[in-house]
């Protein structure tokens, strides 16, 4: 197996790609590009059923699905040749397996709560359907934090990868409280189906 995790390494598109700055500079580019739009846009709407922004229309938010998907697999295609950069370091690395798992999770509720909202089903018609809506809205925020959090740290030594894991909880805590407690001042939080 090792051996041909290094021979991937080692091959000529391996060595183009990190040999040519523009064109890793261009793979990084666009693999942030392609996580602005799954990512972005699936923390928004997930940000909205949670109650956010209430005055904006929910419905309308289901036309952004299909740039979501494009993300997925610009996503994709460009993990694919950063992990072929260095499959030795990627592919022994547990942190690599959590990314890819949360990722795998947050595709699959992303799904879920689409046909759970979109669907034409009972959505955020029924206090049911919201409070279910909303356990999906939050479940997919957190498999995110965790896919962007294992993916940022799989440069990193065990005791850094660590440090920073908790560093995120302890800011997210405070980012979330102090969000939390202005975002309801502020009238922003409230009832996820109004303006459904």
């Amino acid at each position: 197996m090792m051996e041909t995790l290094q021979a991937i390494e080692a091959s000529a598109f391996s060595m183009f790609v990190k040999e040519s700055s523009t064109l890793y500079t261009a793979t990084l580019a666009f693999h942030t590009i392609g996580l602005a739009f799954l990512v972005g846009i699936s923390v928004a709407t997930s940000f909205r059923i949670l109650g956010v922004a209430r005055s904006l229309p929910l419905a309308p938010m289901e036309d952004f699905f299909p740039l979501m998907y494009v993300g997925f697999w610009i996503n994709a295609l460009t993990g694919v040749v950063l992990l072929s950069l260095y499959p030795t370091d990627y592919l022994t690395d547990g942190t690599m397996y959590i990314k890819l798992g949360a990722i795998a999770a947050a595709i699959a509720t992303l799904r879920t709560l689409r046909a759970h909202v979109f669907g034409g089903g009972v959505g955020l018609g029924t206090e049911a359907g919201a409070r279910r809506a909303r356990r999906l809205a939050s479940a997919l925020l957190f498999v995110w934090l965790v896919a962007i959090v294992a993916g940022r740290v799989t440069a990193y030594t065990l005791p850094t990868k660590l440090q920073t894991a908790a560093a995120v909880l302890v800011f997210g805590a405070v980012v979330l409280s102090i969000g939390y407690g202005a975002a309801r001042g502020l009238g922003w939080i409230g009832s996820s189906q109004q303006g459904a």
